[in-house]
């Protein structure tokens, strides 16, 4: 039944189409596109003035750069933040076992020669905390700041552990 009923609405949809599309055909053949293009010029010679500038200089005033104009600066990694504060622990951890020995002594000026865990963890977290915390200064570190830093530290962390393993084998425990 529901085909029965549908039929006459599509015959009469494709009807519709074929009587728009040869009415279309029809009102284009009376416009033949050979006798437009053969009047067509399509080809473009501006005048050139190499002077047009100085004798129209309201024409020719630079528009304003609305495009407003910013500094691109990369942004520190999370591998780099890692390897910061990796490079922190490892420098208190080897600091710490380094001076359980008689014959090490801490050379920073900002320590006693012998300074406990607590005055080490401490004094790394005030230094640090404050400068990277205040006005969101982690954020204005650039990666080649953070880079030159990781290196310094690597190279201190590497000297610490040299200093402890010569300490545990010249040297007496405290």
């Amino acid at each position: 039944m529901l085909i029965k009923k549908s039929t006459p609405r599509v015959c009469f949809f494709l009807i519709s189409k074929i009587v728009m599309f040869k009415t279309m055909m029809y009102f284009l053949s009376l416009f033949p596109l050979s006798a437009v293009a053969h009047n067509i010029d399509l080809t473009y010679n501006p005048p050139l003035d190499p002077y047009y500038c100085d004798s129209n200089p309201v024409e020719c005033i630079p528009l304003p750069n609305l495009i407003p104009k910013f500094e691109l600066q990369p942004e520190t990694t999370n591998t780099q933040w890692i390897a910061f504060f990796t490079f922190q622990l490892l420098d208190v951890y080897s600091t710490s076992k380094a001076l359980k020995y008689d014959c090490v002594k801490e050379i920073n000026p900002i320590y006693t020669e012998s300074p406990n865990d607590v005055r080490l963890v401490a004094t790394k977290t005030l230094m640090l905390a404050p400068a990277l915390l205040y006005n969101d200064g982690y954020k204005k570190v650039t990666p080649e700041e953070l880079n030159t830093t990781n290196a310094v530290y690597m190279f201190v962390v590497a000297n610490n552990f040299r200093l402890l393993n010569e300490a545990k084998r010249h040297c007496n425990l405290r």
